[in-house]
């Protein structure tokens, strides 16, 4: 658990040291820029894989803070939730995370890549041979997009999550998503 703390906050300080890199830039048409994404994770432990399933389908919400220390600032409040059997499995992230993107002159004609690390509370709470337990646990994540011209774009995020009753809800999401 050590190495994997060590790893996550490695990651989020990458990520603030990169500060020297454009901030990712908001498409939105609201007050608030807001984005919805959907889409499912992947859990990369087997053994979660064999009791809850290997596809848990979700999506998340992000709402961007005002600029802060030149960069840009994302909360995120998610769902995901998978279940094999009888046996099941949902995470909650509630995270805040900063975006990065690399300069790009012509990126309002082809879009452009951005970066995040984040990390935060993950409510978890897992189901495996009728008997249930929830826990709270900190994780991060650390991921890379792609912004589309338009308000499109994708997302692969990967989490880093404790085990709850034998199983361990980390792995890849991967997600559409839209901005408002």
């Amino acid at each position: 658990m050590q190495r994997r703390t060590i790893t996550v906050v490695a990651g989020v300080l990458a990520g603030f040291c990169l500060s020297a890199l454009q901030p990712v830039q908001a498409q939105s048409t609201g007050l608030i820029p807001v984005r919805a994404k959907l889409g499912a994770i992947y859990p990369t432990d087997g053994d979660t894989r064999d009791l809850a399933g290997s596809t848990h389908i979700g999506g998340e919400v992000d709402v961007a803070l005002p600029k802060l220390f030149g960069g840009k600032y994302l909360i995120s409040a998610g769902y995901f939730q998978g279940s094999d059997n009888g046996n099941s499995l949902r995470m909650i992230p509630l995270t805040i995370g900063r975006y990065i993107q690399p300069p790009n002159p012509v990126g309002a004609l082809t879009g452009n890549v951005y970066f995040g690390a984040g990390l935060g509370a993950y409510l978890v709470r897992g189901k495996v041979a009728g008997v249930s337990e929830s826990k709270t646990t900190i994780g991060g994540y650390g991921s890379v997009g792609y912004q589309f011209p338009n308000p499109y774009f994708v997302e692969a995020k990967y989490h880093l999550v404790g085990k709850v009753n034998g199983l361990r809800p980390g792995g890849l999401a991967i997600t559409v998503g839209r901005h408002f």
